[in-house]
């Protein structure tokens, strides 16, 4: 069976967000939820004169490559409005080998797997960690303070209810 997936040329992503906005119009998903989404690196100095700075694309659980415009023959959303057309659909086997010939790129699978189709996490681990068990006894007073940067936690007068 062929597989599918996007090779993302971060060198020159302009963090438009076109691939964010047609992708969540697509699928009409709501605030907060996309299939892909851009992620900022930067900027931070390399050198005296250089700085880094990186926009990724990154493919989240709610990407299907747009199935139902691949099935007419169509390309995904993400692929057809970016802006700086650094995002390519085709074979896993034709993007590894434009991914050879050019670094700065990288090449994602998506997997459609929404939260609520996921199984229970089973750990594969022989260890078990238990959370640590804590019993608090209510005495009916509550204190306030505010944490200030001159005042170290714990430095709190129960009797005034300011720090001291």
């Amino acid at each position: 069976m062929t597989q599918y997936g996007l090779l993302i040329d971060y060198e020159f992503c302009t963090n438009c967000g076109s691939c964010q906005v047609t992708c969540k119009e697509e699928h009409n998903y709501p605030v907060g939820k996309t299939g892909i989404k851009v992620m900022v690196d930067g900027p931070w100095k390399t050198d005296d004169v250089h700085y880094n700075f990186n926009n990724w694309p990154i493919v989240t659980d709610l990407c299907d490559l747009c199935a139902e415009r691949i099935s007419k023959g169509r390309e995904p959303m993400c692929v057809h409005h970016c802006l700086a057309n650094i995002i390519t659909y085709g074979t896993v086997e034709e993007l590894a080998k434009k991914l050879e010939k050019k670094p700065k790129q990288f090449l994602v699978v998506p997997e459609y797997n929404p939260i609520a189709t996921r199984p229970e996490f089973v750990s594969k681990g022989e260890k078990k960690h238990k959370a640590a068990h804590i019993e608090v006894e209510g005495t009916g007073k509550a204190t306030y303070a505010v944490h200030r940067h001159d005042t170290k936690v714990g430095e709190l007068d129960e009797n005034e209810g300011t720090a001291y």
